[in-house]
């Protein structure tokens, strides 16, 4: 009864809102975390789900389906064309994430690898090469 009113009644603190939830054990939460990614792509996508405690059930156009874990709903959903990565996120998009870090920093060429300084630096280690006996 407690949780019924609390979910009515919207309760900001800070500026952010206070979401109550179940008491859930730390196993099933860490798994329910799992589906995050998941379920943000299919509300994007507009497809029904629902998430049993440790299970998700997805509404796809030929019936539902249950899935034991974010793992193999991942897997089901690249199987259907979706862009998911193996941890149940959004798959990064490669091409993006190397324009945003070239416009965050600019890398530049400082200048090519120069050949003196390796073989001035090989002859300076030579002068406190040891001499043995049997080089002389």
């Amino acid at each position: 009864m407690v949780l019924k009113k609390a979910w009515q009644k919207k309760i900001v603190v800070e500026g952010r809102p206070l979401i109550f939830d179940h008491d859930y054990a730390t196993e099933v939460v860490q798994k329910r975390k799992a589906y995050n990614g998941i379920k943000k792509l299919l509300k994007e996508k507009g497809i029904r789900f629902q998430t049993p405690l440790t299970k998700m059930r997805i509404h796809w156009d030929d019936g539902p389906k249950l899935y034991g874990s974010a793992q193999e709903a991942a897997c089901d959903m690249r199987k259907r064309g979706f862009s998911v990565g193996p941890n149940g996120l959004a798959a990064p998009d490669h091409e993006a994430t190397l324009e945003r870090l070239q416009q965050a920093m600019p890398w530049q060429h400082v200048g090519e690898r120069r050949e003196g300084t390796a073989r001035r630096a090989k002859e300076k280690l030579q002068e406190f090469e040891r001499i043995t006996q049997d080089s002389e």
